[in-house]
C-alpha cells in the first residue's frame, strides 16, 4: 500500500465516516432481527460496530510508538476488541487507498483537580513569588502552583474559593482589553458560575489579594437530553485582567521557546505543555480532526458524558501528558514554541486537546 498523503487521508475520512454510520445502522439492525448480540452474552457492547466511538486523521501507532510518519484513518473504539467480518470495507487494513489504524481510547475525563474543601495552614499553597522569567522559587512541578507575579501562562489558577484547580493556558487580546484562557470547566465549573462576577485567583485559595481576573465568558458545553446527542466543539472560557501590571504577555513558566503565535496541529508532531500538577511534559500528536470523543464531567459514582468534535489526541512521551489539573493549558509545538491547542481532558496517556483557532475565533481574541 503507497503511503498516503494528509489530503487524501482528509477526503477519505468523510467517505469513511459516512460508510461507518451507514453500517453501524445495518448492523444494529441485523442484530436485533436475530434477537441477540452478534458477540455473545458476555460482549459489553450490542454489536462489534458500536465499539467504535471516534475517528480521525493520524499515524499508526503500536505500543506508544510512531510506526510510520504516513497519514491513516484513526479508529478509536472504547475497548480493543475484533470488529467483525461483516464489514471489511470499514474493518479492513485500508478505505479508499488509505490504511486504517485502530486504536483503544478510554472516555475521557476533564482535568480539572479536586482539593480538600477544607485546608489547613500546612496545605496551602506557597505564598513566595516565581519570577517571570522561570526560575523556579520551589522545585519541580510545585513551581506552577506558586503564587506567581505576574500572572503568566503554565500557572494554577482557580475562581475564588473553588474546590478544584486548573491552569491558565496563557493571555489572549481583543482590542486594549487582555484576558486569561483557560477551560470552561475550569473557569465556570462546567456552565455553572455567572459571567462578569466570578473572581479568578492566582493561586487557588480565598486570598483577596490573589485576585487578578474575572470571567468574561464560556462556551457552554451541552450533554445530552431526551435521546439527543449534541456534540460540543471545545470546552473554553476567558475571564478579563482586572489590572494589567499584574500579568505578563508572551511568556509561558518553563518553557523558554514560548510564541503567542497560533499554528495548525499535525499528526505526529511533537509538543510540549506548562501545567499545574505535572509542570512541563512532552508528548506525540497521534490524531487530529477527531469527531465523536466522549468525555466525562461527572464523578466516579454519577458520569456526566459530553461528546466533542474536532479534537486532537496526543500521547505523552514518557508517562502521562497530563493530569487533572493541567485543564487548560495550551499545547504547543515542541520545535517552534507555537500554540495548536487547548488540553481539556484525558485518560491514561492519552490527552486529548480542543481547536485552539476555534477556540480564539469564538471569543473574538488573539494570543498575546
Amino acid at each position: 500500500m503507497k503511503m498516503a498523503t494528509y489530503g487524501e487521508a482528509f477526503t477519505a475520512l468523510d467517505d469513511y465516516r459516512l460508510a461507518l454510520f451507514s453500517e453501524q445502522l445495518s448492523e444494529d439492525t441485523f442484530s436485533a432481527s436475530r434477537g441477540f448480540a452478534e458477540r455473545g452474552a458476555s460482549s459489553p457492547f450490542a454489536t462489534p460496530l458500536n465499539n467504535v466511538h471516534a475517528t480521525g486523521i493520524g499515524v499508526r501507532t503500536r505500543k506508544g510508538r510512531v510506526l510510520s510518519k504516513d497519514f491513516c484513518i484513526k479508529v478509536f473504539v472504547f475497548q480493543k476488541l475484533d470488529l467483525g467480518s461483516r464489514t471489511p470495507q470499514i474493518t479492513g487494513k485500508e478505505f479508499h487507498g488509505v490504511g486504517i489504524d485502530v486504536e483503544h481510547l478510554p472516555i475521557q475525563v476533564a482535568q480539572a483537580k479536586k482539593v480538600a474543601k477544607k485546608r489547613t495552614r500546612t496545605s496551602q499553597p506557597s505564598r513566595k513569588k516565581v519570577r517571570a522569567s522561570g526560575t523556579a522559587a520551589t522545585s519541580g512541578a510545585a513551581v506552577h502552583r506558586a503564587r506567581t507575579r505576574p500572572v503568566i501562562g503554565g500557572v494554577q489558577i482557580s475562581p475564588m474559593n473553588a474546590r478544584f484547580v486548573g491552569t491558565i493556558g496563557g493571555l489572549v487580546q481583543r482590542g486594549r482589553k487582555l484576558f486569561a484562557l483557560s477551560n470552561n470547566h475550569v473557569l465556570a465549573d462546567t456552565n455553572r458560575l455567572p459571567r462578569g462576577a466570578t473572581q479568578i485567583v492566582q493561586p487557588a485559595g480565598s486570598n483577596r489579594s490573589d485576585i487578578f481576573a474575572t470571567l468574561s465568558d464560556f462556551e457552554r458545553i451541552r450533554f445530552p437530553m431526551m435521546g439527543s446527542d449534541p456534540r460540543n466543539r471545545i470546552d473554553a472560557a476567558i475571564a478579563e485582567v482586572t489590572n494589567s501590571s499584574l500579568v505578563a504577555t508572551g511568556q509561558m513558566l518553563q518553557i523558554s521557546n514560548y510564541r503567542a503565535q497560533l499554528a495548525t496541529p499535525m499528526p505526529n508532531t511533537d509538543v510540549t505543555k506548562s501545567g499545574q500538577t505535572t509542570g512541563v511534559t512532552t508528548g506525540t500528536i497521534i490524531a487530529t480532526r477527531v469527531n465523536g470523543v466522549r468525555v466525562d464531567y461527572g464523578t466516579p459514582g454519577r458520569p456526566l458524558i459530553a461528546t466533542f468534535d474536532n479534537c486532537m489526541e496526543i500521547r505523552g512521551k514518557s508517562g502521562a501528558f497530563s493530569m487533572p489539573g493541567d485543564s487548560g493549558s495550551l499545547i504547543l509545538d515542541k520545535r517552534t514554541g507555537r500554540a495548536v491547542g487547548l488540553l481539556f481532558a484525558g485518560a491514561g496517556n492519552i490527552t486529548t486537546g480542543c481547536d485552539l483557532g476555534e477556540t480564539l475565533q469564538r471569543f473574538r481574541v488573539g494570543l498575546a
